[in-house]
């Protein structure tokens, strides 16, 4: 289940239950014990599977009425009994397991789970399946451990009576499945993975129900990026691994909305986006040089946060500056920074935001190009070469050009760094008064309300 915690206007958002699907059939065969204990050692919590009844009424772990697909053998299991399809082998020799079988097979393994569905023809036939599965789970004392669903809406309401503390969910192909009296008596509802909007998701919240979600057979790992960043409660896989380490990372974080909604990429170079900002495995389209784009969303965890331009790119905020920090950012790009007389090396970190991993070192008579620039709580870090962050302070800084000296001299005092190389009064004045008699930032600066501060930077996503 994923929980939000509030605190003011943060979300500390606790992640999704991993189910794999007919336990992990990349691996093993669908629904065999090799199966479900390769989801398991996945990270999966529930492996899923299906119920169907042999001709002798015995509850049998299925997902096709026909074993031929994983089997070979052209045989149908509501025609045959169960001492004869215990005989019929899949590939990796195990045979086909009732459901009793299952059950005693992981009693002593109270780490394991499984989400039951039962398979109902149309007519809500076989009428007796609840009733068995509610014994053999009583017997082997699953309550705590099973979830039950069905595509049939009766066969969820039996349960509700047999098993009324057993979570219950209603499968979905289409919106028109799910109707207000089925939902009265359910856990939550378990839908197609492409109907799963977010407005879909708020409603069933809303109602005090819980979402979960699945792709077919042919489920594409990409998906799950963009499952992930929904308010998902849960998800039938075939990725059990790649899942559970969507749902880990998710759990470390914590979301917020921009009180400011636009920043401007501080850096001299494109900006890589992802697609997923708890995983970054997947490169999204680049971010512009010095371009100013409109976010939304804020995902914060221990190593970086990532601002959402839309559903398909996040950018690293270490190349954002927000509201009028954009400006102060200006002046310093493409110029140079050293070390001061008498400094041996500085270390240069991975990221200014968490400035731990040290990645390389300016040395003596060196002079590095400042490639970006950040402002946190107004202290300036600068990029230097693209090969790491130190704060601009401990160095020595010459500006790139004439129009940025006189960016530099139009900030404000107190927003200056004081460690800048600066040519001689005499010829700085002839390039004020000839070259550039007024910078294009100056209205800006003189005016303190912070929407004329923005005004320089118009977002451009598209």
């Amino acid at each position: 289940m994923s929980l939000l915690f509030c605190f003011g206007s943060f979300l500390i958002l606790s992640g999704f239950t991993v189910i794999g699907h007919r336990g992990d059939p990349l691996q093993a065969p669908e629904e065999t014990f090799e199966s479900f204990n390769d989801a398991f050692a996945d990270g999966a919590k529930y492996a899923e599977l299906d119920l169907r009844e042999s001709k002798d009424g015995t509850l049998i772990i299925s997902h096709d009425s026909n074993l031929e697909r994983v089997s070979g053998q052209d045989i149908s299991i509501s025609k045959t009994d169960f001492n004869q399809l215990q005989q019929v082998k899949q590939s990796n020799g195990e045979s086909i397991h009732s459901l009793a079988e299952l059950f005693a097979y992981y009693q002593n393994q109270p780490q394991t789970r499984f989400v039951l569905e039962t398979k109902k023809s149309k007519k809500n036939k076989p009428t007796d399946m609840e009733a068995k599965v509610a014994e053999l789970v009583q017997q082997y004392h699953m309550e705590n451990r099973v979830m039950v669903q069905s595509f049939s809406a009766a066969s969820v309401v039996s349960f509700s009576q047999l098993l009324p503390t057993v979570p219950r969910y209603l499968l979905a192909n289409e919106l028109s499945d799910i109707n207000f009296d089925t939902l009265q008596v359910v856990t939550g509802i378990d839908i197609d993975a492409t109907l799963a909007t977010p407005a879909f998701i708020q409603q069933m919240h809303a109602l005090n129900k819980q979402v979960l979600v699945w792709s077919d057979i042919e489920e594409q790992a990409s998906a799950l990026a963009n499952i992930s960043l929904t308010d998902i409660d849960g998800i039938v896989t075939n990725y059990a691994q790649l899942a559970s380490a969507y749902n880990q990372a998710k759990s470390t974080t914590t979301m917020s909305p921009l009180d400011i909604t636009s920043a401007t990429v501080s850096a001299t170079h494109a900006v890589a986006s992802v697609t997923n900002p708890y995983l970054t495995l997947n490169a999204g389209q680049p971010l512009t040089a010095q371009r100013t784009y409109s976010l939304s969303t804020l995902v914060t965890n221990p190593q970086h946060s990532y601002a959402a331009l839309d559903q398909q790119r996040w950018a690293d905020t270490d190349y954002l500056n927000f509201g009028s920090d954009a400006l102060l950012a200006v002046p310093y790009l493409n110029g140079s920074a050293s070390l001061r007389y008498g400094q041996t090396a500085l270390p240069l970190v991975a990221s200014p935001s968490a400035p731990q991993q040290v990645v390389a070192h300016l040395i003596p008579g060196e002079a590095a190009t400042i490639t970006a620039v950040k402002l946190i709580n107004g202290r300036p870090w600068l990029e230097l070469n693209q090969h790491g962050w130190l704060p601009a302070e401990q160095t020595s800084i010459t500006l790139a050009t004439g129009e940025a000296q006189i960016q530099y001299q139009q900030l404000l005092s107190d927003a200056k760094l004081t460690n800048i190389k600066l040519p001689r009064l005499r010829d700085y004045l002839p390039l004020t008064q000839a070259t550039l008699p007024l910078s294009t930032l100056q209205k800006y600066l003189l005016t303190p309300a912070p929407v004329y501060l923005q005004a320089q930077f118009q977002p451009q996503n598209n």
